[in-house]
């Protein structure tokens, strides 16, 4: 768990410029995976939820191009995936900051950091994301950064049929 006094002191915008990003490695999909437990109903998140997901979690042959773990302060605290759609035009990006650090304000900074992370290496184009639909918190986080909702959509996981949320990154020029 990551050690809150040190590593939130000062604010998102604070935390978030102190986020340092290095590609995954094997032991931290396993953490991840295996020890970031969401309380209800968040806990839909967990990797462990859907034996797919987790697979493709652990197993780096499976990995994307770009696939981050992100550390605060010697904390890992998040990861974010890119998948390239449409001959690497567009991305899919799926991101996740740890369970202590959700629910908190943090989100914002967090994803502004991912964001900018992509920009910083240079993988511009149209940036996509789906979202569970009853996970108003990250909708909050992501629309406060410039996604904006393309359409609802109806997804197979977890077990079941769980509506989502498809929002498209719209940049200021």
């Amino acid at each position: 768990m990551p050690n809150s006094n040190r590593s939130l002191a000062g604010g998102s915008e604070e935390w978030a410029s102190s986020l340092i990003f290095s590609a995954m490695t094997i032991r931290s999909s396993h953490e991840i995976a295996d020890t970031w437990k969401y309380p209800h109903p968040f806990d839909f998140y967990d990797a462990t939820a859907d034996p797919d997901d987790y697979h493709e979690f652990v197993t780096p042959t499976l990995w994307p191009e770009v696939f981050q773990q992100i550390h605060c302060h010697g904390d890992l605290v998040g990861f974010f995936c890119a998948h390239p759609i449409l001959e690497g035009t567009a991305f899919e990006l799926s991101l996740g900051l740890h369970p202590s650090l959700t629910g908190n304000g943090w989100g914002h900074g967090f994803v502004n950091s991912c964001l900018t992370w992509l920009d910083d290496h240079e993988y511009r184009g149209r940036m996509v994301l789906s979202v569970a639909s009853f996970n108003m918190r990250a909708i909050k986080a992501y629309q406060a950064v410039g996604f904006v909702k393309i359409r609802d959509y109806a997804q197979m996981t977890n077990g079941g049929t769980y509506d989502f949320v498809e929002m498209e990154l719209v940049r200021n020029t």
